[in-house]
């Protein structure tokens, strides 16, 4: 197990998309997973039966983690359960606004751009200072795809400012033995059911027939950067392309 003993928080985990696969595939290597969520309440339970029936370890968390005071509970829930984290997945971010830069609606555009590094910003200060005392912990942002874009401004705008908030703390990171790296994906279609999720984490059937990337492809990265293997990689920007 690629993660075994290991903390993991993911953030907005509870949905169909990449976070929910992120949880799956951290217990499947052995991590003791929390399972954050907004309000869906049902879901993260959901999947913390799943991975405790496997043999797992998981925790649901409720928090916003687009406030300080969300993220402030979200560590202390979890530190005074595992007394620790060592890898933290931080995935929701901001929404489509996709007006062009003529008619840019300047809240909604900051507004994602709050969604997207307030997440960095808050959780940085909470999880790092342990990870250094440690020497060992892994950061991992979910921005996008470098070079190709989506067609809306705003978004666009408020990974940028993620991917960069996470990339320029890399090196002092690095020198306390602690890797930070972004996810890079295109769009990803979401899995509509906790079992499709289940079935590709255990590289069931629909992984092994699948046509284009999909929220479990983006979980083995993860997993690969939590990994001993990905040791020495930081300030990664790892991008996967959709095919059609």
């Amino acid at each position: 197990m690629k993660c075994k003993g290991k903390v993991a928080l993911v953030t907005g985990a509870a949905g169909s998309g990449l976070g929910r696969s992120i949880a799956l595939t951290l217990a499947r290597e052995g991590a003791h997973v929390i399972v954050n969520y907004r309000s869906s309440q049902a879901e993260a339970e959901a999947i913390v039966a799943h991975i405790e029936a496997s043999g797992g370890s998981a925790m649901a968390v409720s928090a916003d983690v687009f406030s300080a005071e969300g993220c402030q509970n979200l560590v202390q829930t979890t530190l005074k359960q595992f007394g620790q984290i060592d890898i933290c997945v931080i995935g929701p971010g901001g929404g489509w606004h996709p007006e062009p830069i003529d008619q840019l609606g300047a809240e909604a555009a900051l507004e994602d751009i709050h969604h997207e590094t307030a997440p960095v910003l808050y959780l940085m200060p909470l999880l790092l200072p342990g990870m250094f005392e440690r020497k060992w912990g892994r950061l991992i942002g979910i921005a996008t795809h470098p070079i190709k874009l989506s067609p809306a401004y705003a978004y666009n705008t408020g990974k940028a400012a993620r991917m960069q908030a996470l990339l320029l703390a890399q090196d002092q990171a690095w020198s306390h033995g602690v890797t930070i790296n972004a996810i890079a994906p295109g769009p990803v279609s979401g899995l509509p059911e906790l079992k499709n999720a289940v079935e590709q984490c255990e590289h069931g059937r629909a992984w092994q027939e699948r046509v284009d990337v999909s929220p479990q492809d983006i979980a083995e990265g993860v997993a690969f950067l939590c990994s001993e293997s990905g040791q020495f990689i930081s300030g990664c920007v790892l991008p996967y392309l959709f095919r059609w």
